[in-house]
């Protein structure tokens, strides 16, 4: 879990530089409407976190019973059925892996949203938001079709926001460096969503190991 939490964590704080923008006056600062629009998002992110943390228990419940009859298909000899279980197992276990890493993405997304204190801010840390939100709404698209409409809609408030910030300020928006901190989060999120499933479940392998052995042994 070491490498979980120091994902989440490493984004909860963030120190605070003084910017060349924050000592003018504060002319900075977002405004109240910019906020608002931000806290909006949070939210909604918020209730998406949840929707898929519920599913994710859903799906680890089947798991658990996938693998119960896997093993119990292994001990009557009933090795053709405990190929088919076995096979919808690690097709479970995908969708598993797709929606803790969309979960952990979503964290690491909402703790920087919560960092933004000046307009300098909305290029570093929302446009790459806006990337890792469209990156995580394709892959659930073809599983939660409801969750990914939502994600696309959030991903596309953030990319309006960051629009009209660079229109109001005449800020530039780096693409390039955008898209590679967005890559590096999703990379993260998915390392971390690996070990914590290791962690979790047991492997098809090692039951169908101990069920040699047994066999073996009688």
């Amino acid at each position: 879990m070491i490498l979980v939490d120091g994902f989440v964590d490493r984004w909860k704080e963030k120190p605070q530089q003084p910017s060349f923008l924050s000592k003018i006056k504060d002319v900075g600062k977002p405004s109240v409407g910019l906020k608002k629009q931000i806290s909006t998002v949070l939210q909604r992110i918020e209730v998406q976190k949840n929707k898929l943390n519920n599913a994710q228990s859903r799906f680890e419940k089947r798991d658990a019973t996938l693998f119960r009859r896997t093993v119990k298909a292994l001990s009557e000899r009933d090795n053709m059925r405990a190929n088919v279980l076995a096979g919808e197992l690690v097709e479970i276990r995908k969708v598993e892996k797709m929606l803790m890493h969309a979960s952990l993405a979503l964290e690491s997304v909402s703790l920087r949203l919560n960092t933004v204190s000046e307009l300098g801010d909305i290029v570093t840390v929302i446009a790459p938001a806006a990337g890792v939100l469209n990156n995580i709404r394709n892959g659930m698209t073809g599983v939660f079709p409801e969750a990914g409409r939502e994600l696309e809609n959030i991903g596309c408030l953030l990319t309006d926001i960051v629009s009209t910030t660079h229109q109001d300020t005449g800020m530039p928006v780096n693409i390039g460096t955008a898209s590679l901190e967005a890559e590096k989060i999703l990379s993260e999120a998915e390392t971390a969503a690996e070990q914590k499933l290791r962690e979790q479940l047991p492997e098809i392998s090692t039951a169908v190991s101990a069920q040699e052995k047994t066999s073996v042994e009688t």
